[in-house]
């Protein structure tokens, strides 16, 4: 996975939050939380940590919220971006960025194409908390191995650029 050489990302702390009952309950693996970290560190982010949320929104919110207020200038939300039941993670999305960025969210979706045609099922949800250097980019993604390595397959070169707009002196 290419590293972004725009911005030093070593700065950006960010939080992967994978909601799950079936991790919550030990029926399975937080696999795609684990991979999406290690691959934040290998792309040159600074502290990246992960936690498990039930799929409930307001558990879910709250731990977005908390992560943001710790600091976090990168929140991913592995899973719950599809429409069934208890699938609520772009609205938290929504319920927190001051400006949404479709066309990222499109890219991943066309990126997964190539793998899956289940690609289009997914809402991912991308956007910024403020348009300043205290915004914060959020997104939500598919909480698959596959699904979460498409997104930051698509959006780790982009980072740069994302967090040079957010930091440019005014």
């Amino acid at each position: 996975m290419p590293a972004s050489t725009e911005y030093d990302l070593g700065s950006i702390a960010a939080a992967v939050i994978t909601c799950s009952d079936r991790v919550i309950a030990g029926v399975k693996e937080n696999k795609a939380g684990l991979r999406c970290a290690q691959l934040l560190q290998e792309a040159g982010l600074g502290q990246v940590a992960t936690s498990v949320v039930a799929e409930d929104r307001s558990q879910l919110e709250a731990a977005v919220r908390q992560e943001l207020a710790a600091g976090a200038r990168l929140v991913i939300i592995l899973g719950a971006s599809g429409f069934g039941l208890g699938n609520y993670s772009p609205e938290v999305v929504r319920s927190v960025i001051e400006v949404e960025i479709p066309g990222i969210a499109e890219q991943i979706r066309a990126y997964g194409l190539r793998s899956t045609p289940l690609s289009g099922l997914s809402r991912e949800v991308v956007g910024v908390t403020a348009r300043d250097s205290s915004g914060a980019l959020v997104l939500s993604s598919p909480g698959s191995v596959g699904g979460a390595g498409d997104t930051l397959e698509v959006l780790v070169p982009l980072l740069g650029a994302i967090y040079s707009q957010l930091d440019e002196e005014r």
